[in-house]
């Protein structure tokens, strides 16, 4: 619901900018930075990570305790890789929190979904330890499933985000 209000708060302030910023969107003054850039190659690592944690899913379901292993593996790398490249992000952005509604709505959003993609992440690792451990088995892996929701929920938090704050915000 947090994120959901954020998007909201980010597109009526772009659909109806108020005078105090301005009259227009991205606010009168503020940076923004290049959708087509690091936010699109950024976009679908998350896709992809969930595609690993699906393959692991998969691999626990068939019996392949190694495939989900390295299925988990993946999945982490893409994950890491994703938090850098989030973290250059933040590095190279025009604009901050206190950067107007524009920065508030950016700074907030990508901040909190950053936060759940390493909450995520640590799942995916203690899932991993498991796997490797023999712990999750085709009948016994309620906690891998709960974490793999979860990340699936980050994937497509991410493809919202990418439309409606990089995308549309940019514009």
């Amino acid at each position: 619901m947090f994120l959901f209000a954020l998007f909201r708060a980010s597109s009526h302030s772009s659909l109806a900018p108020t005078v105090e910023i301005g009259g227009i969107w991205p606010p009168k003054g503020i940076g923004v930075l290049d959708p087509r850039e690091i936010p699109f190659l950024n976009t679908p690592i998350l896709p992809s990570s969930g595609a690993a944690v699906t393959w692991a899913h998969h691999a626990i379901l068939a019996g392949k305790e190694k495939r989900a292993v390295y299925a988990l593996v993946a999945t982490v790398l893409l994950a890491l890789l994703s938090t850098g490249f989030q973290g250059m992000e933040y590095y190279q952005a025009p604009s901050t929190i206190s950067d107007s509604i524009y920065g508030s709505t950016f700074s907030l959003a990508t901040g909190f979904h950053g936060f759940h993609v390493i909450i995520g992440t640590l799942f995916s690792i203690i899932c991993g330890i498991r796997q490797y451990l023999g712990h999750l088995t085709k009948e016994h892996h309620v906690g891998f499933e709960a974490a793999a929701w979860y990340w699936h929920f980050v994937d497509v938090v991410r493809l919202f985000l990418f439309v409606s704050i990089y995308w549309w915000g940019g514009i």
